[in-house]
């Protein structure tokens, strides 16, 4: 998967650490601060206007979940959702995670920031809008 390629649709990534993953998030978002570091993946195009899903990796609660969404302003206009996206139940929809490479599908969630195509962003939106994990 080439890393470098000019993309409107990025994954922010929050993993298991002190806390679990989704505290993680929560205190991230509490605080209107998500980590960006010289070598974060993706960095060239995190951006101004750019659509993001943010994904829980982990083993904790809510771990392999996309959890909400938001678009590169302030974090302003994030949108929780009560039907998180579960990514084993969802894995043959996203496009992004090639076919051969869905059951390593975590390789896809290193770094913090990753890219993602428009229908498998477009897809976790439709399914987080509706009654699914």
């Amino acid at each position: 998967m080439k890393t470098n390629i000019e993309t409107d649709y990025l994954i922010f990534v929050s993993s298991d650490g002190k806390k679990n993953g989704y505290d993680i998030f929560n205190d991230r978002i509490k605080k209107n601060l998500w980590p960006i570091y010289v070598k974060t993946p993706q960095l060239i195009n995190v951006k101004i206007g750019k659509k993001i899903i943010f994904y829980i990796a982990g083993n904790s609660v809510y771990s392999q979940h996309f959890v909400a969404t938001g678009k590169i302003e302030k974090l302003e206009n994030l949108k929780t959702s009560q039907n998180f996206v579960s990514i084993k139940k969802h894995i043959k929809k996203l496009s992004f995670i090639e076919i051969s490479k869905r059951k390593i599908y975590g390789l896809y969630f290193q770094g913090g920031v990753c890219k993602i195509n428009k229908q498998s962003y477009d897809y976790i939106i439709k399914n987080s809008l509706i009654n699914q994990n």
